[in-house]
């Protein structure tokens, strides 16, 4: 059976164990049956098996609910789902390729320099697994040459259709946040680093949007108010994970949020200005009501109309 076939499967189990809540053997054979995908119970079986040793995700079969549920649901569900969904779309792309087809007629992508840097994922991926220090070279945007730096690598993570590395510089333990695409050069150093609890930088991360994150962040509950058209679109694509319906109205729906304030969520916030506007917390409140005055006077100066 083909290797796209068996990303379709995988797929399937984890959506259908995440929707319908401890469905058996026979009801995730009927799931995957009706997607045109024919197989065995002894293949679903190993299927999980597959899920669950080489991929992690944790299976479990409970005997009081006499069914299949994924014990680390919201620490590996969200992720390992995206990645079948990359893998899929590789493998279309490789598909197409492998026909001859031109895919820059069947397939526009947002920005081709979103690329960059991917060649690193591997072996970065691979650094923090062994917590193997990383020689890694730089290239700062606005630099005229690469910089070294000894780096602990602690997370990838992606944000804005770009990969960043985040971890602590091995000679003062600084937090540092390096885009993949704007390394130059990469090599394991050969010294292993002890991660420790405390230096986890990815802890810091579950109430952030974007890239930076400190020990000092302070998580805050806030509350955004849409106009009908921005709150539909909220509801297909969240702005985070905390994410929670407060009331909705003919005209109006109202998330809250618990995240931490950054740049990244002000300008995410920016992007929606015009339909939607910050009430919790009243620190954020003005702060956007600054930023906003700041960009109708800049946009006037620029237009010559200030005088």
């Amino acid at each position: 059976m083909s290797y796209q076939a068996k990303i379709k499967r995988y797929s399937l189990i984890l959506q259908h164990i995440e929707k319908q809540k401890f469905p058996t053997i026979s009801e995730m054979l009927d799931k995957i049956s009706e997607s045109g995908i024919k197989i065995s119970e002894r293949q679903l079986k190993r299927d999980l098996e597959s899920l669950r040793y080489e991929f992690g995700v944790d299976i479990q079969y409970s005997v009081n609910k006499r069914g299949y549920f994924i014990q680390n649901e919201d620490l590996t569900f969200p992720y390992f789902l995206k990645l079948l969904e990359f893998s899929q779309s590789i493998d279309l792309l490789t598909s197409y390729l492998k026909d001859g087809s031109a895919i820059a007629e069947i397939i526009e992508f947002e920005d081709y320099n979103s690329f960059k840097g991917l060649q690193f994922i591997r072996d970065i991926a691979n650094a923090i697994q062994k917590h193997s220090e990383l020689n890694l070279d730089y290239k700062r945007f606005d630099a005229e040459i690469a910089k070294s730096y000894n780096f602990q690598p602690y997370l990838l993570r992606e944000y804005m259709n770009r990969w960043y590395a985040i971890g602590h510089l091995s000679e003062t333990n600084e937090i540092r946040t390096f885009g993949l695409d704007r390394i130059v050069g990469l090599t394991d150093s050969g010294v292993n680093f002890k991660r420790i609890r405390k230096n986890d930088v990815s802890r810091l991360f579950p109430n952030v949007i974007g890239i930076h994150a400190s020990e000092q962040d302070i998580v805050e509950e806030i509350e955004l108010v849409c106009q009908s058209f921005q709150g539909h679109l909220l509801k297909t694509l969240p702005l985070h994970a905390s994410q929670k319906l407060v009331r909705e109205t003919d005209f109006e729906i109202t998330f809250s949020y618990n995240l931490v304030v950054n740049l990244e969520l002000k300008q995410r916030l920016l992007m929606m200005a015009t339909q939607a506007k910050v009430t919790k917390p009243s620190s954020l409140k003005t702060e956007m009501e600054a930023m906003i005055a700041e960009a109708m006077y800049f946009y006037k100066k620029i237009s010559g109309n200030l005088l």
